[in-house]
């Protein structure tokens, strides 16, 4: 796992809107996270233009540094396994106690899920960089823990290889399971190769996806469509025939040179 440089420590938090480190307990660690959710999105941008632009070597984003380099300049984010990789390069630079983890989205019994858990005096916390459940989530090998949002609301199962997550769909008021393969730590290596592997198979590879939060709930882009979930329900309006690129650049605020790319590597016009 990559260390951060001090000044691009510094310069990732003062775009969070921080002045200084967070305080390394569940407070500074809830407000972090809150501000990674509303602020850096969860999103394949960077590996849609990779696999459709013809390039060549690893998927990007990886490397931390260059994760937050491509936010820093083009408001990109990843998809799990490097946005888990940089969200654990960042609390690991703040001071906190972190570790990657593996799991099964869908709990298919494939690791298709990397994500971060931190652990605090009080106990161990998920943070994850796709679920986005704007506060750290409790996590106990005795009993069952969960976030009541009507959003956000995300339960925790203690089971035989760690835990059972339910999480919220952003389109819908369904929960998806996501089980985890073991509660050890997997190296980053092993998040690289299982990236690496979802070149084959993975619901990322076709057209744009995005999920970010903001103050009232949670935005989403996914299958030319937008969805807006509030405590109103699921707004839902078309991305098609192109709009979606106007959407990255105004909603999400992607720089007018990632989405160009974007279009190009997709063979589409912005």
């Amino acid at each position: 796992m990559d260390d951060l440089d001090p000044a691009l420590l510094e310069a990732v938090l003062q775009r969070l809107g921080l002045d200084s480190l967070p305080s390394l307990d569940i407070d500074g660690l809830t407000d972090l996270y809150r501000r990674w959710c509303r602020s850096v999105p969860f999103d394949n941008t960077l590996k849609l233009i990779a696999l459709h632009g013809g390039g060549e070597g690893p998927l990007p984003g990886m490397d931390s540094a260059l994760f937050f380099e491509s936010w820093l300049r083009h408001g990109t984010g990843g998809t799990c396994w490097p946005s888990a990789n940089a969200l654990h390069s960042l609390v690991k630079g703040c001071g906190f106690r972190s570790r990657l983890i593996a799991a099964s989205m869908r709990d298919t019994g494939v690791a298709s899920h990397g994500s971060t858990v931190v652990a605090l005096d009080d106990g161990e916390w998920l943070i994850d960089s796709s679920m986005l459940t704007e506060e750290p989530l409790r996590l106990s090998p005795d009993f069952a823990t969960g976030i009541d949002h009507y959003v956000f609301g995300t339960s925790a199962e203690p089971v035989a290889e760690g835990w059972l997550f339910a999480f919220p769909l952003a389109y819908s008021v369904d929960s998806i399971p996501c089980r985890t393969i073991a509660p050890s730590p997997v190296s980053h290596e092993f998040c690289v190769e299982r990236y690496e592997a979802s070149r084959e198979m993975s619901p990322f590879n076709h057209s744009p996806s995005t999920r970010l939060n903001d103050a009232d709930g949670v935005v989403s882009y996914g299958g030319g469509k937008r969805y807006r979930r509030t405590s109103a329900g699921v707004e839902e309006s078309d991305l098609s025939e192109g709009r979606v690129f106007d959407a990255l650049r105004n909603e999400f605020g992607m720089s007018e040179e990632i989405v160009s790319r974007l279009a190009s590597a997709l063979g589409r016009q912005s």
